[in-house]
């Protein structure tokens, strides 16, 4: 039996089609009666109906609490835990839903199933470079990514004076563990044509069209094929992104950025790779712009992923190459074809070049002949 769907029962309409739904009798013990069963939203891939599982119950048992009592600190990292996602005043509400699903959760059911059960006020340094150096044998980016989830609710129950805290905190300030690698792929024009082409033959323009738009324009993937998430009051998860309003007649795409809130502005005409897509993708007049075909609905992000190397394996595109790698290639080529750090900057809508420094994965080469061509000229 799986448990890391906790009330998930589901049944077969006529066509054959399944039906998913969280049952709240099934999740928690002892539910009250007048609670209702949740029809799930069709089309979720598996991986995403677990999480809509876990974040019903997980809402259900807050509700059940006494609101007036928050969960008891006694001490542990479990504990802390258990406060830090019931406050409301942490920062685990205030960040993106895709951010707390892809980032925060996943560390902390790390922390709470490898070391919920020790003592705050017992922690001392080694028992941080002992926890990462395990946790780094599953993967550099898991370990990195559950010290800093450890260091941020440390930090939260240092803020809130709860035992132990304050000194772990600062053992942990004085603490510098080793960062995983930066990515140094990149997606080339060649690649993404590739993609483009065969989504194109494989009926899935979609995919071709979403990596040529990223291609382009370097925006982020969220702010091309959009998000679902539950509103702030809970309930069912909603859409929200990229739309036919958001693109003239003229093929002018205009949007705030969802990281940054920046105004953008984007001319479809003149991007070969956007109109190589189109000779198969038709953008709509209102309504999401990027559909899943399969299911006549946006993608969700889990599923896009999925058909993203469906396409890219057929379109013999090496498996190091990542969806997200075509923004690190619009960044790159505009550095190589610029010469200009300010320019790819703009573009990326970062708000400082440093962090433009590290989409850019080129080798330096064309930057070199071009400064050794002006030094050059200078001696003549």
């Amino acid at each position: 039996m799986r448990t890391d769907r906790p009330g998930y029962q589901y049944r077969l309409n006529k066509d054959g089609k399944t039906v998913h739904y969280w049952n709240p009798k099934r999740a928690i013990k002892g539910a009250p009666d007048y609670l209702t069963t949740i029809r799930l939203a069709d089309g979720l891939a598996d991986e995403a109906i677990a999480a809509e599982c876990r974040r019903l119950t997980d809402q259900l048992r807050d509700d059940l609490r006494n609101l007036d009592a928050p969960p008891k600190y006694d001490g542990t990292i479990k504990a802390l835990i258990d406060c830090y996602r019931h406050d409301p005043t942490s920062s685990l509400h205030s960040v993106k839903h895709s951010t707390r699903i892809r980032d925060y959760e996943p560390s902390l059911r790390v922390l709470e199933k490898n070391v919920g059960t020790r003592r705050i006020d017992a922690l001392r340094a080694s028992d941080f470079k002992d926890w990462f150096g395990k946790w780094r044998k599953k993967g550099h980016r898991r370990a990195s990514g559950a010290i800093k989830l450890l260091r941020l609710i440390i930090s939260y129950g240092a803020g809130e004076r709860l035992s132990g805290c304050a000194q772990a905190r600062e053992i942990l300030s004085d603490m510098r563990f080793e960062q995983p690698t930066a990515r140094t792929v990149v997606m080339t024009y060649d690649q993404c044509l590739a993609i483009v082409q065969k989504s194109i033959e494989l009926k899935c323009p979609s995919i071709g069209f979403v990596e040529a738009l990223k291609f382009e324009s370097a925006l982020r993937r969220i702010d091309v094929i959009g998000e679902w998430a539950p509103p702030p009051e809970g309930g069912a998860f909603r859409w929200r992104g990229l739309t036919g309003q958001n693109i003239s007649k003229d093929m002018i795409l205009t949007l705030k950025t969802s990281k940054t809130g920046a105004e953008v502005s984007r001319d479809l005409k003149v991007m070969p790779l956007v109109q190589e897509a189109l000779k198969a993708y038709r953008i709509p007049d209102i309504g999401p712009v990027v559909i899943d075909e399969d299911y006549g609905k946006p993608y969700w992000e889990n599923r896009y992923t999925e058909k993203f190397r469906k396409v890219r394996d057929a379109a013999g595109v090496p498996s190091n190459v990542w969806s997200m790698d075509a923004r690190a290639g619009a960044v790159t080529e505009t550095v190589e074809a610029t010469g200009s750090l300010e320019d790819a900057s703009n573009l990326a809508t970062h708000s400082t070049t440093k962090t433009t420094r590290r989409y850019s994965r080129g080798d330096g080469l064309e930057k070199s002949r071009q400064i050794a061509k002006a030094r050059a000229e200078k001696r003549k």
